[in-house]
């Protein structure tokens, strides 16, 4: 007896720690759905601009990147863009950072899709290459009926249309 009280004793305690550590988690855990869109639409952006700072330039414009960003007078800009080679990898460094987002976004949809692949029979390479030849067989047959439909059919539209 003593020692259940002991425990029921301790386990307040516990269960308010336990209870402060999950409304952290919570809070960290938590997805907004707002956050993805904004990622969705943000990530292509990124990708957009580091693609134009690798070429050198922002869309049609004639001017480049060392005549905009390059006399700024802000240091970090010009030490990221004063040379082809910071700005490649800079330009490099965006687009990475945009399809690792986009990948981030996609894990959720893609990892259901992983399990269900492992669960597919698939057909063995005989049967493969028999529906495969089917398939175009079919396709061949296809393009016979409509090539003789175009061929009985242009002297009528011809005749039609007065050409």
């Amino acid at each position: 007896m003593a020692k259940e009280k002991q425990e029921n004793k301790i386990e307040p305690t516990n269960e308010k720690a336990q209870k402060s550590e999950s409304k952290v988690m919570a809070i960290l855990k938590k997805e907004y759905k707002f956050e993805n869109w904004l990622l969705a639409i943000l990530s292509p952006v990124l990708i957009l601009y580091g693609v134009y700072i690798l070429i050198g330039k922002f869309g049609t414009a004639t001017p480049t990147l060392a005549d905009i960003l390059g006399t700024s007078g802000i240091g970090i800009i010009d030490f990221f863009f004063n040379t082809t080679l910071k700005r490649i990898l800079t330009g490099s460094f965006l687009v990475l950072i945009g399809v690792l987002v986009l990948i981030y976004l996609l894990i959720p949809y893609i990892k259901p899709s992983i399990s269900e692949m492992k669960k597919v029979n698939w057909p063995s390479g005989k049967d493969l290459a028999t529906n495969s030849g089917r398939v175009f067989s079919f396709l061949l047959f296809l393009m016979f009926v409509f090539f003789l439909f175009g061929l009985a059919f242009d002297p009528l539209f011809r005749l039609i249309y007065g050409n």
